[in-house]
């Protein structure tokens, strides 16, 4: 027995130490692998966050800012930087055609904007005003401009489109203030590509 002890301890020790080796192991391969999941997820796109976005983009749950003044409104004030682009075309002698568009444009804006509803006839006219005044000036940039000008009215718009993006989701989300604010930029980026094609006009 005496032998036998040492031996036994020996035995018991080795069992003890490979038990506690395979556990660490085991243990490691655990965090290993949940560290492994984690960096996946932390590296996924956020496709619930994307979907939420376009969601509230598409929402029709939203209503214009209607302060007691129009002055009070920033897309009013802003709706007014359409002069500009009316008044420059003038100031070149190209008002027609280039001129034509952004008046229109800046009638519809200034009416709807003055007392704005969102299911009224003249928001329904300032859509199709404004729709169809960018496809005017964008084809008559391809057509009667040389140079950046089609790259550089591309770029306002898409600006503007970006503005009027966040700005709608801003409201829909309670924000009314702040998304107005944003859908400013549709009319400061949108003028800006109408005023940036001028000089191209050949």
């Amino acid at each position: 027995p005496l032998r036998a002890g040492p031996a036994c301890m020996l035995n018991l020790a080795a069992s003890v130490a490979l038990s506690i080796s395979s556990t660490r192991f085991s243990t490691l391969g655990v965090e290993h692998s949940s560290l492994r999941c984690s960096r996946i997820t932390a590296e996924s796109p956020p496709v619930g966050r994307l979907s939420s976005l376009l969601t509230d983009l598409g929402s029709s749950d939203w209503q214009p800012l209607r302060p007691r003044s129009c002055l009070a409104n920033p897309c009013f004030a802003s709706s007014l930087l359409t002069s500009f682009s009316v008044s420059e075309a003038c100031r070149r002698g190209v008002y027609v055609p280039f001129g034509i568009g952004p008046t229109a444009v800046l009638a519809s804006s200034v009416i709807y904007w003055s007392n704005p509803i969102k299911e009224s006839l003249r928001r329904t006219v300032d859509l199709f005003a404004v729709r169809v005044g960018m496809a005017v000036q964008v084809l008559l940039a391809w057509r009667y401009c040389s140079g950046r000008a089609l790259p550089l009215i591309l770029a306002g718009y898409t600006a503007g489109g970006a503005c009027y993006a966040c700005g709608r989701i801003l409201t829909v989300r309670g924000a009314v203030l702040a998304g107005h604010r944003v859908h400013c930029g549709v009319h400061v980026f949108a003028n800006l590509g109408n005023l940036l094609i001028l000089p191209y006009v050949v």
